[in-house]
């Protein structure tokens, strides 16, 4: 079984973000990136079904980006379990849209042929969940989102995928696109000898002209960030009444917040 992990790096989550006023980009100078948190889901799906399958599955993972992507795939991808690496690095996809990433990403994937691919349900920044759905699109194939346990036996799939106020539990046909939500799995943390010897495990780079394509045109523009309103201050309801601090919370609720 091949399967392709699609990953991608994304600023940590824990990273500042300086913007006193609306602009028309954001000051990424001091942003740490990792691995979309995501995407860890499945790149550790992939390599527990190869630790099933033995050596009869190799995992590819695949990514958009510049150099500073190549710590994230060595340590995160590779280093875990990973057999090789691809990374489309082209100057046009730099700040590319879903579906532009989508083009890229089923081009690879077509020339190269998986079974199964993998991919996390969103990324935490742009949060579209949209990447998934379209590669499936591209590739003419069945796919599974949101998906928090994944079964696989004789070219067919069943997955549990959450929706809201339950689970729903959807079977198909392989190839299929999977994307992979927080509870399929725990992932695993490399060890510092596997670092070190996923730097020599293949990694290929390609760019767009490389897969035989034109950079897809982008189908939408960030024209502004802005930052948040500012909090307005903090308003405490006293009174040694518990019942009568309810009902007047209840009240400033209703006729002055009009939340509910």
């Amino acid at each position: 079984m091949k399967i392709a992990v699609c990953v991608t790096q994304v600023p940590d989550s824990e990273t500042r973000i300086n913007l006193a006023a609306p602009a028309s980009e954001l000051d990424q100078s001091g942003f740490t990136r990792v691995l979309n948190p995501y995407d860890a889901f499945a790149v550790e799906e992939a390599v527990q079904i190869k630790e099933r399958l033995g050596a009869d599955c190799e995992i590819t993972a695949i990514t958009i980006g510049g150099d500073k992507v190549l710590e994230t795939i060595k340590k995160d991808c590779l280093a875990v379990g990973c057999d090789k690496a691809i990374r489309v690095n082209d100057d046009a996809m730099i700040g590319a849209d879903s579906m532009q990433v989508a083009k890229v990403l089923a081009a690879i994937i077509k020339r190269d042929g998986y079974d199964l691919v993998l991919a996390g349900k969103q990324t935490i920044d742009g949060d579209s969940g949209q990447v998934g759905p379209m590669l499936a699109e591209y590739l003419d194939c069945g796919h599974a989102s949101v998906v928090t346990k994944l079964e696989l036996a004789d070219g067919t799939f069943t997955a549990t995928r959450e929706i809201e106020g339950g689970a729903e539990i959807v079977t198909g046909t392989l190839p299929a696109v999977i994307t992979c939500q927080k509870g399929l799995n725990e992932p695993r943390l490399p060890s510092l000898p596997n670092i070190m010897k996923a730097g020599m495990k293949p990694q290929e780079t390609v760019t767009c002209a490389d897969l035989g394509i034109d950079v897809p045109p982008a189908h939408t523009t960030i024209t502004t960030y802005t930052p948040p309103a500012p909090r307005a201050a903090c308003r405490i309801v006293e009174n040694e009444d518990p019942a009568a601090a309810a009902k007047e919370l209840a009240r400033l609720l209703r006729d002055e917040a009009k939340v509910i």
